[in-house]
């Protein structure tokens, strides 16, 4: 349906300084929040949610991630989610504008796979299982054997003790088998996603493409995002956009340095512009 995206390793950035006509300003920009804020537990660094927050006053910006709303909240500061234009929730099954859910996909999960899901944490071999090992969005399903409430280095050690038994894996493959009208992710090292096919996270673009006309999409995502519940929107980018895989904040922070001189440089291009047409 969509042409192939092309990848640009960390380094390379969206093309040399300067352009020919028309100037390209209508670059949207999709964050990974795994990309901002690497732990899982953590919070978004102070000195670059205010360099972030400055980028994201003078082109749009979103941030996706495969979490709850809520957890969006405790690890993005408030100055960031005004700056953006929008959050992706739940794997994009929910965009949030402000304090507004303005796109929600829904979902019934039938009764067969929560029961299945039940059976998963009651056969589990993991020792230290905490609830709750479930969360429930409205067209998504997550599932984390060690608990969602468990610190940082219970989590390490869950995921440790999963490095070793590759209990996911078996859980996956049994999932497929019984439910293949859904699919099921490795979203991150300590749990498992869940979708109806009816939903893709390549709707992220469509909707992005929906709010900006003609828009070229930058998208900066992790590895472990682009090779589970994010492939698909990764496919769904188009020749013309620009998709990197990296790996933290350090990297956001070179790839925008790069970002903040070019959109100096067409603000420059654009205000000559209407000189020239105010004195013709």
């Amino acid at each position: 349906m969509f042409p192939q995206a092309v990848f640009a390793p960390v380094g390379q950035v969206t093309g040399p300084i300067g352009w020919t006509d028309p100037v390209p300003v209508n670059d949207v920009y999709l964050f990974d929040l795994d990309a901002l804020v690497p732990s899982p537990k953590g919070q978004m660094d102070l000195d670059f949610a205010r360099y972030l927050s400055a980028f994201a006053r003078k082109r749009a910006c979103y941030i996706l991630s495969n979490t709850s709303i809520t957890d969006m909240m405790t690890r993005v500061p408030a100055s960031v989610r005004a700056a953006c234009a929008g959050l992706f929730a739940a794997g994009g099954t929910e965009l949030w504008v402000g304090d507004d859910l303005v796109v929600q996909h829904e979902h019934e999960f039938s009764d067969d796979i929560y029961e299945f899901m039940v059976k998963v944490v009651q056969k589990s071999a993991y020792p230290e299982k905490q609830a709750p090992m479930l969360e429930s969005g409205s067209a998504s399903l997550r599932l984390c054997i060690a608990g969602y409430q468990s610190t940082l280095r219970q989590m390490k050690d869950y995921a440790a003790w999963e490095e070793e038994h590759s209990e996911l894996a078996t859980i996956t493959h049994e999932f497929k088998a019984r439910f293949p009208d859904h699919d099921v992710y490795r979203d991150t090292d300590t749990s498992l996603m869940i979708v109806p096919r009816t939903f893709s996270s390549a709707l992220v673009v469509s909707h992005l493409l929906k709010r900006h006309k003609n828009a070229r999409l930058i998208g900066y995502v992790t590895p472990q995002a682009a090779g589970s519940y994010a492939n698909p929107l990764c496919d769904a980018f188009g020749t013309a956009d620009v998709l990197s895989t990296i790996k933290g904040p350090g990297d956001v922070s070179q790839l925008l340095s790069y970002e903040f001189r070019r959109l100096t440089q067409q603000e420059a291009a654009v205000n000559e512009r209407a000189g020239e047409l105010v004195e013709a």
